[in-house]
């Protein structure tokens, strides 16, 4: 007996050993939820919800909510409430509820702000600019509409009373949910998303149906299922508030009214782009004057150019008016390109000013260079645009070569550009300066095309008719493809636009053989900045060929002939290399000036979760 009872002993001891060792992993597991917020001090003391289903439909919902906080200072508390549910029964749509009337009492700070983060609606009550500690009571009420299920015999609220993405332990949740008429059931299940274990109490008394639920942890939540006969609500109280899901096939969808009015909004947009560029783009033109002439005095009536204007060009045997290669290239095209400027770089060597020198190549691999030498400083009988450009080229120094003014120069090209655009409207040929009148009216085109964007948007999100916003874009992306012909000449302009034509003409056709030897060389020095604006420099050069006989290559290439002085070539170079030099020149010149500086680089609920309302919450 006594053996026994010793090893009865040792057996009870190993046992309440054990029991010592097991007890806290075993309570931990049970209650993990509140043991691990109990650590932070912040708890749930009670959660009660009063559900009160109006006949009308509308549910009005009131949460009174026991919060402490513990030692932790927080703002408030918050909760999040899904308003956006699938609708199996139309794939097409989504299943809403409208929440509304939100108002919060408490004995905290209870300034309420509300936002819609994706699905949900969240409710965050506090003063961001005060903090509290220890237990507090919010007392929140909001109306829903759209939470009922309609059945054959009866009406039926499938509610998330406490959600399951409420982040504090619960100790006692109540639930209690009435309508206008005595409710019929009850369904009650706790626990975490998906679960589906019963609720401690679940029973209907005097026709209110009441829930309770003790020690919730975290993340655990009540749903309620509550019945009531089909007329304790009006007929179409209990009916799904839909909302159709964005698709891109319905947001543009292809019928007859979408393509009909997308196809009308483009023709019109486009015709009304066309309308906008016949009044402002087109050029003026002198009334009953032979074209290309300018009336005595300079000025007469005027009209708009006609659109279809076959009018012949007279042959010009001269520069217009005395014009520049610079300003006749600006009246060609209505824009200063790199080339207009190469060839007033050429003008001015002709004139006197600098001088090319063409360098010898390390090899036949090499690329071209040339020198620009300075020979005169006096600009007084320059046009302002040319001033400026030889004081960028050179500023202070007596040479450059043009590999120098790669990734350099180009700020000091678009301030010669820009001057060059001022010569245009100061001889009258535009209004306004044509680069000027190409960036506003793409900045219009820019805006037409963002609000058609915009409307497209709002088509697309709204209807059924995003197509039609498609054409409002191709109306858009219309304006904005002809903002570069919106410059217009005047007719002063005009007139000397076609005398330029007729002087274009004269370069494209004539020979060297129809003038007197003694007039080529000069002809060809002065006319050659023209051809290469007209790029005609090709066919200007080897039409004057014939000039290189005369033209003997003295001591270290440069030309014996004093007309072509201004160009000077490596050792062994000719005049028969000079089509190729200037074709080169003219285009290496002009793109090098135009490289920009590289910029460096940096780099029905079944189970809890299962009903409407619920989401979650907590403190912040």
């Amino acid at each position: 007996m006594k053996r026994g009872a010793s090893l009865a002993f040792v057996v009870l001891g190993l046992g309440m050993a054990l029991a010592l060792v097991l007890a806290p992993a075993l309570v931990g597991g049970a209650f993990g939820g509140s043991r691990a917020w109990a650590q932070t001090g912040e708890v749930t003391r009670s959660y009660a919800v009063t559900v009160t289903v109006a006949r009308d439909g509308v549910t009005h919902v009131r949460e009174r909510i026991v919060y402490d906080f513990g030692d932790t200072p927080h703002h408030g508390i918050y909760r999040t409430i899904p308003v956006v549910y699938d609708y199996p029964p139309k794939p097409a749509y989504e299943r809403v509820l409208e929440i509304s009337n939100i108002h919060v009492t408490s004995d905290a700070p209870d300034q309420v702000k509300t936002s819609h983060s994706g699905r949900y609606l969240v409710i965050r009550i506090g003063d961001p600019n005060k903090t509290i500690t220890g237990q507090h009571t919010y007392v929140l009420g909001y109306d829903v509409r759209g939470a009922l299920n309609r059945f054959s015999d009866h009406v039926q609220l499938d509610w998330n009373a406490l959600g399951t993405q409420w982040q504090a332990p619960v100790g006692l949740a109540t639930v209690s949910v009435s309508f206008p008429a005595k409710v019929t059931s009850v369904v009650c299940f706790q626990g975490p998303q998906g679960a589906a274990l019963p609720c401690t109490t679940a029973v209907v008394r005097g026709g209110v149906a009441h829930v309770s639920q003790r020690d919730l942890g975290a993340d655990e939540g009540v749903t309620v299922s509550v019945a009531a006969p089909s007329d304790a609500v009006a007929a179409d109280a209990a009916q799904p508030i839909l909302k159709e899901k964005w698709a891109v096939s319905r947001a543009f969808s292809v019928s007859a009214p979408t393509v009909g009015g997308a196809g009308l909004v483009a023709l019109a947009g486009l015709f009304g782009v066309g309308v906008l560029v016949g009044r402002k783009g087109r050029d003026k033109r002198y009334v009953g004057q032979v074209p290309g002439l300018t009336p005595v005095g300079g000025s007469g009536p005027e009209e708009t150019e006609p659109l279809f204007d076959r009018t012949p060009v007279a042959v010009e045997f001269q520069p217009p008016d005395g014009l520049r290669p610079g300003q006749v290239g600006t009246l060609l095209d209505e824009r200063v390109d790199p080339l207009d400027v190469s060839a007033t770089i050429v003008d001015l060597a002709v004139r006197g000013y600098l001088r090319i020198e063409e360098q010898e190549r390390a090899h036949w691999f090499a690329s071209r260079d040339w020198t620009l030498v300075q020979l005169s400083t006096d600009y007084s009988k320059l046009l302002p645009y040319e001033q400026v450009l030889l004081a960028k080229l050179f500023a202070g120094r007596s040479s450059v070569q043009v590999s120098e003014l790669k990734r350099t120069f180009s700020k000091q090209l678009e301030e010669v550009k820009s001057e060059m655009y001022v010569d245009a409207v100061r001889q009258g040929f535009f209004r306004s300066s044509p680069q000027s009148v190409r960036t506003t009216w793409t900045g219009i085109g820019l805006f037409a095309v963002a609000l058609a964007v915009g409307a497209t948007y709002l088509l697309a999100r709204y209807t059924h008719a995003g197509l039609i916003g498609l054409g409002l874009v191709v109306a858009g992306l219309g304006l904005l493809a002809v903002a570069h012909r919106m410059p217009a000449r005047t007719a002063k302009g005009r007139a000397a636009l076609t005398k330029t034509l007729g002087f274009r003409q004269y370069i494209a056709t004539a020979e060297a053989e129809q003038l007197r030897f003694e007039e080529r060389e000069d002809i060809f020095s002065r006319y050659l900045p023209y051809a290469i604006v007209f790029h005609e420099a090709d066919r200007w050069a080897k039409a004057f060929a014939s000039i290189g006989a005369a033209g003997a290559v003295g001591a270290g290439g440069v030309p014996v002939s004093p007309a072509l002085a201004w160009y000077v070539g490596p050792p062994g170079w000719d005049l028969g290399s000079l089509t190729d030099s200037l074709s080169s020149f003219a285009a290496t010149t002009g793109a090098a000036m135009a490289e920009a500086p590289v910029s460096a680089g940096t780099g029905g609920a079944t189970f809890s979760g299962g009903g409407f309302g619920g989401g979650g919450g907590g403190s912040w």
